[in-house]
Order: C-alpha cells, then structure tokens, then sequence
C-alpha cells in the first residue's frame, strides 16, 4: 500500500511540473520587446478611442501657491498617425485662445508613459524654463526667473479603463494626478475653453467682493479667493491668516452641466470624502457627487451685509435699483419733492461711521454743489440671511431743516427701516447687490449697491 501510495504521489508532482511547465511557457511566449509594443498600442487605442478628445486637468506642481499650484484646463485629441492638438486659453496664454499640434507617443519605461516627443507650444508651456506670468499684480509682470511653471511633458498612464470612459495620468516627475474626460463630439475647442472661462468669471470673479462657502457634512468654511483656483479655506469663525488651507480646483463641462473638481479629495467624515461637485443653475449651488449635502454656496447675505458695513463699506438705493411699489412711492415723491425746489436726487446710503449707523441722503442742489443728510439708524443682524434695520431721526439741525420743508424724506426712511430676509439679486455667488425684502409686507423690498 506504502509503494502504491509513493508512485501515486511521484505521478501527481509530475503533473504539477509540467503545468507548471506550460504556464511559463505561455508567459514568456512573447519577447520583452513584443510585450512593450503590446502595452503601447494598448494605451495609444485607448487614447485614440475619444474622436473629439480629451479634457485634461492638469497640475503643474503639488503646489499650493499660484501660478505653479493652479489647475489648467488642457484639451488635446489624440490622432491615429501620432498627431495631438493641444488648446488652452489661460494665464500662460496671455489669456486668449492657443492650439498647436505636435507627436505623441506611449512609450514603456516603469509602466505606460504618455509622451509629447516634439515641442508644442501650448503643452510644453508648463515644462518650458520661460517666465511666468505672476497673479495679483501688473498684468504684464512676470517672475523672470527662467525656470518655467515646473510642470511636466511626460505621464504616466495610471488608468486607462476599456471604456475609455477617463483616463488618470500621473506626472512623471512632479507626481500630480490629472484626470482626463471626454469632449463631445461636435464640440468646438476655442468655445468649450470660452464657456468654462466665462462661468468660472462668474462665479468666482476677484472684481466681487464676497467669498463662498464650502459645506462638508457639518462643518462650514470660508471659500475665498477663488478666482485664480487656489481658494483659502477656513473655518466659518476662523482666522484666515493662522488657519487656512488651500486646494486647487478645476472646472470643466460635460454636457450642458458644469463641474468643479478639486486636486485634492476633501475629507468628510471618517473615511467619507468628497472631490468632485456639479453646479444646479436652479439652486445656484455647487452639490457634491458623492453626497449632495455636501456643497459650494453663496456666502451669507445679511452676514455679509454687517460685516462689510464694520469695514467702511455701504450699500446704496438709487433711483435706477430695483423695488417694491411701496418703496418705489416713497422716493419717487422724494424726487419729486427736490425737483420743486431745483435739487436732483442721487442716493441714498445705508452705512456705518464709527460705531453708530446711518441713513445718508445725497443730491444735487445746481450743476456743480452737492450735498447730504446725515440721519440715525441701527443695523442689527438677526440671522445669517436676516436683519433689522431702524430709522432713530435726525441727528443735527441741518437734518431737521430738510426735513421741515421736505416731509418725504422722513416718510422714505421710515419705509427702508423694518425687519427684512436677504436675497441675491443677481446671483449667490455676487453679492455686489442684495435685495432686502420685508417680513411683514410683500410691497415693501429693494436693492441695494455695494460701495
């Protein structure tokens, strides 16, 4: 039985052998140069597969400073015969539209590399030792330093699905990840560039003078800054200069929707993060992929409104602003009142001297002189996006005198005071006007300018 046992076992790991035998040879059946050219034309299809290309999010650096943090928006179609045309429109463009085409290729070294072999005037601008033009000061400033943005020629390809559905690269020097979408077809270049610049203009103007907000889960924080796509994010209650951090973003558009990625995935809660969001035009509001109640919103209007007002700042009512008929009576009688006596009404602002708060009024008594009231009022913030706002009477004897011969003025006071919701007239993310509207009468609201 011993010897029937020994030559069974002596049969079996001959047959493990030659198995083993078989699947070496079945892996080593290609040379190590056909396996390269595999792994190319492998990539190179995958590449080729988006007949109107890529949209590239590309970051120079791991950075978080602009320009070398930023992201960039790269689209670039990959041809058949190894042409790649590559566009951009952006700071390193003078910000107009450029597109040059060149040779690409996948070569193999630790793993696909995605390569620019010949100079293209638009991608080698991240790699090439050129000065940079600088953000935040004279449009024509560059660092003159010679050594370029930092960026890379060559990625490696990380992850390249059958379904050419993305694609991730990975800078081969600096290590960035870039994730590349499909473009449409039928989708020019100079427009799409157009359009993302256009809403990214819009929603994240450095020509506003208010931040945005960024909710994760529960937790607030500042969104400033964003217009060159390094925001500084901080607390809600937090010190910008001691606290703030900074993440890069990119947007790009799919479809008829935009999106807002970050270099960096936020981090939640737990293992919970959030990288990507996609704006809804209703709620004017950036919603996150993953879980919609994260987001990128508006900041807080009446806050907003108070703490601009501490800083010096007030915000206007002219006779061109927007509002309700009961305020619309009111100045419209005022107007008509000066122009009894030779005055041209101008505005009226609501602001904040020192420590007490006013309503200022401001005309034209002939072509040249100009002049103004002073009248008392108090400006509380009730709420993130409510407030109160009192008219207290006039302040000196001039105030008093205008308003013995004209009555209205104090009548128009009177109807700008009361307890009001805020709004954003033109969009959450500009609040250069916000409208107050009454919580007591639906004929009682207006607009008013940030000065």
């Amino acid at each position: 039985m011993k010897k029937i046992f020994s030559i069974f076992a002596l049969i079996l790991a001959a047959s493990t052998f030659v198995a083993c035998s078989n699947e070496e040879d079945d892996i080593f059946s290609q040379s190590a140069a056909e396996r390269l050219n595999a792994a190319s034309d492998l990539y190179s299809s995958r590449l080729t597969a988006q007949p109107n290309g890529w949209a590239m999010q590309l970051y120079p650096t791991t950075q978080d400073k602009a320009p070398y943090g930023t992201g960039y928006l790269v689209l670039m179609r990959f041809h058949p015969n190894h042409q790649v045309d590559v566009a951009m429109n952006n700071l390193l463009t003078n910000n107009v539209y450029q597109s040059d085409s060149s040779v690409w290729d996948v070569i193999t070294d630790d793993g696909p590399v995605l390569s620019f072999d010949t100079h293209n005037s638009v991608m080698h601008k991240f790699s090439d030792p050129d000065d940079v033009p600088q953000t935040g000061t004279s449009k024509d400033a560059n660092d003159e330093t010679g050594t370029g943005i930092g960026g890379d020629f060559e990625y490696i390809i990380v992850d390249a699905p059958e379904d050419a559905s993305y694609m991730m690269l990975k800078g081969k020097k600096r290590g960035t990840y870039n994730l590349l979408t499909p473009i449409e077809v039928g989708v020019d270049y100079e427009s799409y560039l157009s359009e993302v610049n256009g809403f990214m203009a819009d929603k994240f103007s450095s020509s506003y003078p208010n931040g945005a907000l960024l909710i994760l889960g529960d937790s607030i924080f500042h969104f400033d800054g964003a217009s060159d796509g390094v925001p500084s994010i901080y607390g809600l209650d937090a010190d910008e200069v001691t606290s703030a951090r900074f993440n890069p973003f990119v947007i790009t558009k799919r479809g008829n929707d935009f999106y807002l990625r970050f270099r960096d995935a936020l981090t939640v809660s737990g293992d919970s993060t959030e990288q990507e969001f996609k704006y809804d035009s209703i709620a004017d509001k950036f919603y996150g992929v993953n879980d919609t109640t994260n987001a990128i919103a508006g900041y807080y209007k009446a806050r907003f409104v108070g703490e601009q007002m501490n800083n010096g700042h007030r915000f206007q009512l002219t006779s061109n602003s927007e509002m309700g008929p009961k305020v619309r009576a009111a100045l419209d009688q005022v107007i008509s009142d000066f122009r009894d006596r030779r005055f041209t009404f101008q505005n009226i602002n609501i602001q904040k001297n020192d420590s007490s708060y006013q309503f200022v009024i401001n005309w034209r008594q002939n072509r040249n002189a100009r002049a103004s009231r002073v009248y008392g009022a108090t400006v509380q913030i009730t709420g993130n996006e409510s407030l109160n706002i009192t008219y207290t009477g006039e302040t000196n004897s001039a105030g008093e005198q205008l308003l013995s011969v004209v009555p209205s003025v104090r009548t128009l006071f009177e109807t700008l005071a009361g307890s009001f919701n805020t709004a954003a007239s033109i969009s959450n993310f500009n609040l250069t006007q916000i409208r107050f509207v009454s919580t007591t009468d639906p004929d009682v609201w207006y607009d008013v300018n940030y000065n």
